[in-house]
Order: C-alpha cells, then structure tokens, then sequence
C-alpha cells in the first residue's frame, strides 16, 4: 500500500508498507518497480528524509519547488498505473 498526503503546497509525505505478494521476495517485479521509482524520485527532490526499515518506506518531502512538483506527479502518474495494472497487489491512494 501507498499513500501520499499533501499537507500543504511546500510539504508532502509518501508512505509505502508491505509487499506485493505478486511473486517470493527477490522475484515481485511490482515490488521492484514500486522500489526504484520511490528511490529515483526521492533522491532527486531538493528536500527529502527518507526512513526505510526495509517494511516500511517513509519519505518527508520539504519546501517542495517546480521541479520537486512534476516528480511527484510522474511518480503519482507511474504509481497510479501499475495500480491499475496490478489491483491485487498494490493499493495508491493521494490524500489532501
């Protein structure tokens, strides 16, 4: 499951937990995908702090710019896609 929650127009948090369970771990191409886009993205914002403890993903974006905002909306855009493709194994929710 993963949900982003926008707090306001310069702060936003994205919240991964589980697995996808579409295959064992170390073969969840969802897992995988979902994994490489939350790291491509959040090491590209201008301000994140990232907690991972390998279950759950937990990313702070701070003093969110232009180009922090189209990343977001990619990773919203590509996370929302693989949802649709992939219902029983991942669930995207944005919340305001």
């Amino acid at each position: 499951m993963i949900e982003t929650r926008r707090f306001d127009e310069r702060q936003v948090s994205i919240r991964a937990t589980g697995h996808a369970q579409f295959a064992k771990p170390g073969k969840d191409i969802v897992c995988a995908a979902v994994s490489i886009l939350l790291e491509h993205t959040t090491q590209n914002l201008t301000s994140c702090h990232v907690n991972d403890d390998g279950v759950n993903y937990n990313a702070d974006v701070l003093n969110i710019d232009e180009g922090d905002k189209r990343l977001l909306r990619a990773l919203g855009n590509t996370l929302a896609t693989i949802a649709h493709q992939y219902p029983e194994n991942l669930s995207f929710t944005t919340k305001v």
